[in-house]
């Protein structure tokens, strides 16, 4: 996607959005924003369906998404700062869920720029992740968190952080002790947070989901471990998507 085409769909999802408050009650979808998401997927499918254009769909929708969580920012300021920074770690050891495109990105960015060893070690945390995790409820898995840190994880940084999920860019806190502090003991109460953020990355996941599944290709969501394991068990994964194959487990 060029410039030209990012300006037209911050623009057109702009129109759609309007003024937003940073301190909404809960998660919700903006539709504007996921109609935008949906379309920008429709229109890269559409040119060729071909692993690059694969590839270009997660990429739009982070620019999508980091777009408009700058200008709600920018236009409204935060009255309290955000305490995330380099080396804080403490959201990596929630159990991200992603969509395929986005897992095909995020593979093919591990092929080309990890080494052999580094994706040996990754692959092996990654069967750590779901050995220990296997059978358990989603609550089950949040209350042992601490025992699971993201197998992307690299002396305290992410190891993709270029191309890192949709819900990792709405992950942050306003209290980096407490986000320690409700980890090491399994605590369910969650952060304080900024809505918008969340919202608006869950309304452009939505949209990109709607895109994918309107297209006849599977849209997810899917366990970061689980894509991790089935991209580098599995060949030509993103072709085999464009044609319409479920190449994610559940």
């Amino acid at each position: 996607m060029n410039r030209a085409q990012r300006r037209k769909m911050a623009k057109k999802a702009r129109g759609r959005t309007g003024a937003r408050d940073h301190h909404l009650p809960s998660a919700r979808i903006n539709q504007g924003i996921a109609d935008t998401a949906r379309d920008n997927v429709v229109e890269i499918v559409g040119q060729a369906r071909v692993p690059e254009r694969a590839r270009e769909i997660p990429v739009s929708a982070f620019f999508l998404a980091d777009h408009l969580m700058r200008r709600l920012e920018a236009e409204k300021p935060l009255p309290h700062p955000i305490s995330c920074q380099a080396g804080c770690d403490f959201c990596c050891f929630n159990q991200v869920q992603l969509t395929p495109p986005e897992a095909l990105l995020i593979g093919h960015y591990i092929e080309q720029n990890f080494t052999q060893a580094e994706k040996d070690l990754l692959l092996a945390k990654v069967a750590r992740n779901l050995a220990l995790t296997a059978g358990k409820s989603k609550t089950a898995v949040a209350k042992m968190r601490s025992e699971l840190p993201c197998p992307l994880l690299r002396d305290h940084r992410c190891s993709i952080y270029p191309v890192r999920p949709l819900m990792c860019r709405a992950m942050h806190a306003l209290d980096a002790a407490r986000c320690q502090a409700e980890l090491q003991s399994g605590s369910l109460a969650g952060s304080t947070y900024y809505a918008h953020r969340h919202d608006i990355a869950v309304s452009v996941s939505a949209g990109l989901m709607e895109g994918c599944r309107a297209l006849g290709l599977q849209a997810g969501p899917v366990g970061l471990p689980r894509a991790l394991k089935d991209f580098f068990a599995r060949e030509d994964l993103a072709r085999r998507w464009l044609a319409g194959e479920e190449v994610f487990g559940s």
